[in-house]
Protein backbone atom coordinates (compact mmCIF):
# COMPACT_ATOMS: atom_id res chain seq x y z
CA UNK A 1 0.00 0.00 0.00
CA UNK A 2 0.92 3.36 -1.11
CA UNK A 3 1.62 5.46 2.33
CA UNK A 4 0.11 8.94 1.65
CA UNK A 5 0.96 10.74 4.70
CA UNK A 6 4.54 10.47 6.38
CA UNK A 7 3.99 10.95 10.37
CA UNK A 8 6.64 14.13 11.36
CA UNK A 9 8.15 15.45 14.34
CA UNK A 10 7.80 19.11 15.49
CA UNK A 11 10.93 19.63 14.98
CA UNK A 12 11.41 17.82 11.26
CA UNK A 13 8.36 20.68 10.67
CA UNK A 14 9.26 23.80 11.67
CA UNK A 15 12.70 23.07 9.72
CA UNK A 16 10.86 22.62 6.74
CA UNK A 17 7.78 25.01 7.07
CA UNK A 18 8.42 28.54 7.52
CA UNK A 19 4.78 29.83 7.05
CA UNK A 20 3.28 28.74 10.61
CA UNK A 21 1.76 30.10 13.22
CA UNK A 22 -0.41 29.27 16.53
CA UNK A 23 -3.50 30.56 15.20
CA UNK A 24 -5.37 32.55 12.57
CA UNK A 25 -4.94 36.32 14.05
CA UNK A 26 -1.08 35.87 13.99
CA UNK A 27 -1.59 34.51 10.76
CA UNK A 28 -2.73 37.27 9.30
CA UNK A 29 -0.95 39.94 11.62
CA UNK A 30 2.17 38.52 10.90
CA UNK A 31 2.34 37.17 6.91
CA UNK A 32 0.57 38.97 3.22
CA UNK A 33 -2.84 37.10 2.32
CA UNK A 34 -6.10 36.60 0.76
CA UNK A 35 -8.84 34.23 1.29
CA UNK A 36 -10.03 32.04 -1.08
CA UNK A 37 -13.57 31.82 -1.15
CA UNK A 38 -16.13 28.95 -2.60
CA UNK A 39 -19.50 30.18 -3.49
CA UNK A 40 -20.82 27.06 -2.78
CA UNK A 41 -20.15 23.20 -1.30
CA UNK A 42 -21.03 21.86 -5.05
CA UNK A 43 -18.96 24.41 -7.53
CA UNK A 44 -16.57 25.71 -4.60
CA UNK A 45 -15.43 22.01 -2.81
CA UNK A 46 -14.29 20.77 -6.66
CA UNK A 47 -12.51 24.14 -7.34
CA UNK A 48 -10.61 24.20 -4.13
CA UNK A 49 -9.48 20.48 -4.99
CA UNK A 50 -8.30 21.18 -8.53
CA UNK A 51 -6.61 24.41 -7.10
CA UNK A 52 -4.81 22.45 -4.10
CA UNK A 53 -4.18 19.31 -6.14
CA UNK A 54 -2.65 21.85 -8.92
CA UNK A 55 -0.76 23.37 -6.13
CA UNK A 56 0.92 20.18 -4.84
CA UNK A 57 2.00 19.10 -8.61
CA UNK A 58 3.51 22.85 -8.88
CA UNK A 59 5.35 22.01 -5.23
CA UNK A 60 6.89 19.17 -6.62
CA UNK A 61 4.95 17.33 -3.73
CA UNK A 62 6.67 19.72 -1.02
CA UNK A 63 3.49 19.56 1.01
CA UNK A 64 2.60 19.22 4.25
CA UNK A 65 -0.39 19.27 6.78
CA UNK A 66 -1.76 19.27 10.20
CA UNK A 67 -4.23 16.80 11.37
CA UNK A 68 -5.55 16.79 14.70
CA UNK A 69 -7.25 13.43 14.78
CA UNK A 70 -5.13 12.13 17.17
CA UNK A 71 -5.81 14.91 19.78
CA UNK A 72 -9.32 14.06 19.93
CA UNK A 73 -11.30 11.88 22.39
CA UNK A 74 -12.16 8.45 20.40
CA UNK A 75 -15.62 8.83 21.40
CA UNK A 76 -14.77 12.56 19.50
CA UNK A 77 -13.36 10.01 16.29
CA UNK A 78 -16.23 7.81 16.45
CA UNK A 79 -18.35 10.96 16.21
CA UNK A 80 -16.64 12.26 13.09
CA UNK A 81 -16.52 8.47 11.28
CA UNK A 82 -20.16 8.78 11.21
CA UNK A 83 -20.06 12.36 9.48
CA UNK A 84 -18.00 11.52 6.67
CA UNK A 85 -19.54 9.72 3.71
CA UNK A 86 -19.16 5.99 2.53
CA UNK A 87 -16.36 6.66 0.00
CA UNK A 88 -14.23 8.81 2.56
CA UNK A 89 -14.97 6.16 5.69
CA UNK A 90 -13.24 4.04 3.45
CA UNK A 91 -10.11 6.31 2.86
CA UNK A 92 -10.11 6.73 6.58
CA UNK A 93 -9.72 3.23 7.37
CA UNK A 94 -7.45 2.04 4.34
CA UNK A 95 -5.03 4.60 4.08
CA UNK A 96 -4.64 6.39 7.71
CA UNK A 97 -3.38 5.11 10.51
CA UNK A 98 -3.27 7.56 13.57
CA UNK A 99 -2.19 5.39 16.45
CA UNK A 100 1.25 5.04 15.78
CA UNK A 101 2.10 8.74 15.53
CA UNK A 102 1.37 10.80 18.57
CA UNK A 103 2.02 14.11 16.70
CA UNK A 104 0.12 16.50 14.37
CA UNK A 105 2.17 16.98 11.82
CA UNK A 106 2.19 15.15 8.51
CA UNK A 107 4.53 14.97 4.73
CA UNK A 108 1.73 14.77 2.14
CA UNK A 109 3.23 12.39 -0.46
CA UNK A 110 0.47 11.69 -2.34
CA UNK A 111 -2.27 14.01 -4.03
CA UNK A 112 -4.98 10.87 -4.24
CA UNK A 113 -5.62 12.04 -0.46
CA UNK A 114 -6.30 16.07 -1.08
CA UNK A 115 -10.09 15.19 -2.16
CA UNK A 116 -10.61 14.01 1.46
CA UNK A 117 -8.51 16.50 2.95
CA UNK A 118 -10.72 19.02 1.64
CA UNK A 119 -13.68 17.36 1.78
CA UNK A 120 -12.87 17.39 5.94
CA UNK A 121 -12.42 20.92 5.43
CA UNK A 122 -15.11 22.31 3.13
CA UNK A 123 -17.76 20.44 4.96
CA UNK A 124 -16.88 22.02 7.90
CA UNK A 125 -16.22 17.78 9.61
CA UNK A 126 -12.38 18.31 10.72
CA UNK A 127 -10.01 21.03 9.72
CA UNK A 128 -6.84 20.45 7.89
CA UNK A 129 -4.10 23.16 7.15
CA UNK A 130 -1.85 22.78 4.16
CA UNK A 131 1.30 23.91 4.04
CA UNK A 132 3.40 23.68 0.53
CA UNK A 133 7.67 24.47 0.86
CA UNK A 134 8.63 24.72 -3.22
CA UNK A 135 7.21 27.80 -3.84
CA UNK A 136 5.50 28.62 -0.49
CA UNK A 137 1.71 29.15 0.41
CA UNK A 138 -0.20 27.98 3.75
CA UNK A 139 -3.68 27.09 3.29
CA UNK A 140 -5.84 27.37 6.71
CA UNK A 141 -8.74 25.23 6.82
CA UNK A 142 -12.79 26.32 6.04
CA UNK A 143 -14.19 28.88 7.99
CA UNK A 144 -17.73 29.03 6.33
CA UNK A 145 -16.14 28.16 2.92
CA UNK A 146 -13.36 30.64 3.38
CA UNK A 147 -9.82 29.78 3.16
CA UNK A 148 -7.31 32.21 4.27
CA UNK A 149 -3.96 31.94 2.35
CA UNK A 150 -0.72 33.39 3.61
CA UNK A 151 2.66 34.48 2.37
CA UNK A 152 6.21 35.28 2.91
CA UNK A 153 6.82 37.29 -0.21
CA UNK A 154 4.50 39.85 -2.08
CA UNK A 155 5.91 37.77 -5.75
CA UNK A 156 4.26 34.50 -3.81
CA UNK A 157 1.39 36.19 -3.28
CA UNK A 158 0.82 37.71 -6.82
CA UNK A 159 1.50 34.39 -7.97
CA UNK A 160 -0.74 32.33 -6.44
CA UNK A 161 -3.73 35.30 -6.39
CA UNK A 162 -3.60 34.78 -10.08
CA UNK A 163 -3.34 31.25 -10.21
CA UNK A 164 -6.76 31.13 -7.66
CA UNK A 165 -8.78 33.23 -10.10
CA UNK A 166 -7.56 30.81 -12.98
CA UNK A 167 -9.87 28.30 -11.26
CA UNK A 168 -12.66 30.76 -10.65
CA UNK A 169 -12.55 31.20 -6.94
CA UNK A 170 -13.24 34.15 -5.34
CA UNK A 171 -10.56 36.15 -3.73
CA UNK A 172 -11.25 38.63 -0.50
CA UNK A 173 -7.91 40.48 -0.11
CA UNK A 174 -6.84 43.61 1.77
CA UNK A 175 -3.61 43.31 -0.39
CA UNK A 176 -5.74 43.76 -3.20
CA UNK A 177 -4.04 45.98 -6.07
Amino acid sequence: MNKLLIPINDDTFKAKVNIRFNNILDGLYSFKNFTLVASDIDDGENKLIKLIEYIFEMNNSNAYIDFYINKISSEDRNKLFDLLSDEDKDIFTSYLNFDEHTGVFFRLVNKELIPFLVRLNTREIFFVTFYFTNKPITIWGNYDLNFPCFFNAQEDFEFYYNISKSFGLLINSDSED
